[in-house]
């Protein structure tokens, strides 16, 4: 962070919180253009910063889980950003568009958030089994992460648990 201030300076900074701010807002009034999402504030009073947007609207009409709506993110190519617990927003989808992004990838990111809700609608199934294009899809049995015996963090305790299971 240090790093990252130093090489923009005040001016720079200036320059890149504005350009965030404006993303923010141009991404804010995209999205809420989409059937489904809203967002707990008024849309007279603009963000400074990130948006917490609910997807409570889409999830009531179709009966989809906001899992749903996440796992299928990921066919996109996106990462679905989830509202920290606890969840101040029903059904909660937390966006940042920084400085770094050109409106081209934010129009990108709403377009991919249209075809998810208009799948929604149309085709729910494709979304209670997503996601199709990753190399895990669903985690059928999560006893396992409640169960710190069969975690492995690191590849050492992946090698001795290995090892031990071998001389059992």
């Amino acid at each position: 962070a240090y790093a990252w201030i130093m090489a923009h300076g005040a001016a720079g900074l200036r320059e890149v919180s504005d350009i965030a701010v404006l993303n923010n807002n141009y991404l804010s009034k995209k999205i809420l253009e989409i059937p489904g999402i809203s967002a707990p504030y008024t849309p007279q009073n603009p963000r400074l910063d990130q948006v917490r947007y609910s997807w409570e609207k889409l999830i009531q009409e179709t009966g989809l889980s906001i899992n749903d709506i996440a796992n299928r993110s990921v066919d996109y190519g996106m990462h679905f950003f989830f509202s920290h617990h606890p969840f101040v927003v029903p059904d909660p989808a937390t966006l940042e568009p920084t400085e770094s992004y050109s409106y081209r990838d934010i129009d990108q990111y709403v377009e991919d958030w249209k075809s998810i809700a208009n799948e929604a609608h149309n085709n729910p199934a494709i979304l209670r089994n997503a996601p199709h294009q990753a190399p895990i899809h669903k985690m059928e049995n999560m006893e396992y992460f409640s169960d710190p015996e069969k975690w492995i963090p690191t590849w050492r305790v992946y090698q001795s648990k290995k090892k031990s299971e071998k001389s059992t």
